[in-house]
């Protein structure tokens, strides 16, 4: 019989009210649906029924090394980054010494794993992603009017225009901004993470379109729905946009400020119906199955996780995951949308 998860759901303030009820076929709560988490982190377990009653994954699977998560996004998100391997040693290390609790608003480091992220959108799905060239940022903040912020450009350079734009508490209120930064300022006028958010590339992925966020990248979701794939960690350095936690300093020692376009992450095309999203660096592999007749399936790693998307798939309703163990089978009738997930063992 197929393990069905139970996702933990998280109702931050920048989530949807209906995308994700109305993607599991569920009636709105009046609550903002923001993420479903399928994995054994401390922050949000998934369970799943068992002979003996209703289980934590964690208990049947161990410590998964990654996070698979559906994500809705109406607000945009905190201007955030995520750590290295080492920095995320460094700070858990740091602040267990600190006596700051796991679970307290102000801690950083919930775990001491990197969190690179693989986002695939549902729908198109609008964000910021990396800082664009310097020279196209001048001419557009020139254009705007803008003229202290180009000032620094020219003379400081990117990073220190960042600390400069971040570190002071107010700023004139942008005008004629482009429109996918509208929202960003009248929800947070005067926010010198707005002045940020026009040095950075916005980036619009259209249904199966993938992007992957190396740790240090800077970023924020403006909107969509998307499947997201990382590390099993929820480590997240802030800057702005957000009423959560902010440490200026830790997010400004963890991001990078080189510029480029980010890259799309164009997948594999196994077969016609089986699509890979091959990242090199990445310690998780992910797989979209597009399902059109009856197949059976193998899992051929130790742990894998199964999320249909879109459509009935006998097995997998829509909005459900399952999860299989080496060797354990998994029949899908389609038609429908499955992404399938694996990571390397935890040593």
């Amino acid at each position: 019989m197929t393990a069905i998860l139970s996702p933990a759901i998280k109702h931050y303030e920048w989530g949807d009210f209906a995308a994700l009820p109305d993607l599991l076929g569920l009636p709105q709560d009046q609550k903002p649906w923001a993420e479903l988490w399928f994995g054994t982190h401390s922050d949000g377990h998934a369970t799943l029924q068992t002979a003996n009653g209703e289980t934590q994954l964690k208990n049947v699977v161990g410590d998964l090394p990654f996070l698979l998560k559906l994500i809705a996004v109406a607000k945009p998100l905190s201007l955030q980054t995520h750590p290295s391997t080492a920095q995320a040693l460094a700070g858990f290390a740091r602040e267990n010494n600190l006596g700051i609790a796991r679970t307290a608003p102000n801690r950083i480091y919930k775990d001491e794993a990197a969190k690179p992220e693989l986002l695939c959108a549902l729908s198109e799905f609008q964000m910021l992603c990396g800082f664009a060239p310097v020279n196209e940022s001048i001419d557009r903040v020139e254009k705007l009017g803008l003229i202290e912020l180009a000032k620094h450009l020219k003379l400081d350079g990117l990073e220190k225009t960042v600390h400069w734009a971040l570190n002071e508490k107010s700023h004139p209120t942008a005008k004629n901004l482009p429109n996918h930064l509208q929202a960003l300022e009248a929800l947070y006028p005067n926010s010198g993470g707005v002045l940020v958010a026009l040095l950075m590339n916005h980036i619009v992925l259209a249904p199966g379109e993938a992007i992957f966020l190396e740790p240090g990248n800077v970023h924020s979701y403006l909107s969509g729905l998307a499947v997201e794939v990382m590390t099993s960690s929820d480590n997240v350095m802030r800057a702005a946009f957000t009423k959560k936690h902010v440490d200026m300093n830790e997010f400004l020692a963890t991001a990078n400020f080189f510029s480029e376009t980010p890259k799309l992450v164009s997948p594999n095309m196994a077969s016609h119906d089986v699509a890979h999203y091959d990242i090199s660096s990445a310690p998780f592999s992910v797989q979209r199955l597009k399902v059109t007749s009856a197949i059976s399936l193998t899992a051929e790693h130790e742990v894998e996780i199964f999320l249909c998307v879109q459509g009935q798939s006998g097995s997998l309703n829509q909005g459900q995951a399952c999860v299989l163990r080496r060797g354990e089978n998994l029949s899908l009738t389609g038609p429908s949308i499955v992404f399938r997930v694996w990571g390397d063992p935890i040593i």
